[in-house]
């Protein structure tokens, strides 16, 4: 995951050094399109870039009580990445103890934040010297839940200059709400997921990060929880798979849908919502498979169900006696009819339906 998290930021044609507004006007333009897409952040952090130049950087996900999710990096090592996330963070790094004790959104110099470490030398003797940086700062964006979403700029030799921490954070508001448009358009899909009537803030939801704790809950989930204790979840103990494993067994009305493990929102995680809407015969669930269903051929039907069934590509080939690369080649033109990028990202977008869509698929097979 760490490699494939490293990013590529393409070398900017002009530079808002000094707040050019046309390429402001080009850069915030660029960010806009991006609102509500995967390499949203990363967007940013190149405009960032453009203002305060460096070599290295991070976006890492800060979470209370928990240890951070490393999102994406620029030029850093797979293994630097690596140990810091087995040196035990909460301690040492200053800018996640910085954060939990001031959850303001704002720009940060490690020369204030370091004083915040609980293991101080940690930073400034040891991870400062691997990682081979001068000076370093974030920029702290917030997130639902106690939690935000850090973007690191590093530099090897030079320190940050007042001019240019001015001219950034001159520029940081306009960031900030784009931040907050983005993750509204991130739980306005999710909206869109898990129901056709109602907003998440209308339903019964929790959003749970890897280690089962709660990073968002509704009111309705929280009324759901008190009708009866059978409805709650377990303790903050139990990993998000465990979590998935018992809902996936149980007969009630509770549905699931997994996060990418770079998700913002809550990284690995999972969207646990009580399916109002969801039941067997409802006409919403039934619309949405059929619209589904009607968009397939034959073909890519018959491997839509034998995907959702949990068979494996090679499985599949067995069955339907065709080539693995046939497959995917059905799952790409699949793909682009759904509106998504992957098979993870295919069966959270139908999960909402998944009983009503296997019908659906199943009675075509028989006509």
């Amino acid at each position: 995951m760490l490699s494939a998290a490293n990013m590529a930021v393409s070398s900017p044609t002009r530079s808002l050094s000094r707040l050019d507004p046309d390429a402001l006007t080009i850069a915030l333009g660029g960010l806009a399109r991006e609102i509500g897409e995967p390499n949203f952040h990363l967007r940013l952090l190149e405009i960032v870039g453009q203002l305060l130049p460096h070599e290295m950087g991070w976006i890492v996900r800060y979470r209370a009580g928990s240890e951070p999710d490393v999102l994406h990096t620029k030029a850093i090592d797979a293994k630097l990445v690596e140990y810091y996330l087995q040196t035990k963070p909460s301690a040492g790094d200053p800018y996640l103890c910085s954060w939990r004790g001031n959850s303001v959104p704002r720009i940060e110099t490690l020369d204030v934040a370091l004083p915040q470490a609980i293991d101080r030398h940690f930073y400034a003797d040891d991870f400062k010297k691997r990682a081979e940086f001068t000076d370093e700062l974030a920029l702290f964006l917030p997130m639902p839940g106690a939690s935000c979403i850090s973007l690191f700029l590093e530099r090897r030799e030079q320190m940050f200059a007042s001019r240019e921490l001015d001219q950034a954070k001159r520029l940081f508001p306009a960031m900030l709400d784009f931040h907050h448009a983005h993750i509204k358009s991130l739980f306005s899909k999710l909206s869109m997921a898990l129901t056709d009537c109602h907003s998440i803030e209308e339903s019964a939801v929790t959003v749970l990060d890897r280690s089962g704790r709660a990073v968002f809950s509704t009111p309705g989930w929280r009324k759901f929880e008190l009708m009866d204790e059978r409805n709650r979840l377990p303790e903050a103990s139990a990993p998000v798979a465990d979590v998935s494993e018992l809902i996936a067994r149980a007969s009630g009305p509770l549905r699931m849908l997994p996060l990418d493990d770079l998700n913002p929102v809550a990284p690995g995680g999972l969207v646990v919502y009580v399916a109002e809407a969801d039941q067997p015969g409802n006409d919403s669930g039934i619309r949405a498979a059929e619209a589904v269903a009607k968009q397939l051929t034959p073909r890519e039907r018959d491997i839509m169900l034998l995907t959702l069934e949990g068979m494996s590509t090679g499985a599949i080939a067995q069955t339907l006696s065709i080539a693995k690369g046939s497959i995917k080649n059905c799952r790409l033109r699949m793909y682009r009819k759904l509106g998504v990028s992957s098979e993870r990202a295919m069966i959270s977008a139908v999960m909402p339906f998944t009983k009503q869509l296997k019908a659906s698929l199943k009675d075509g097979t028989r006509r």
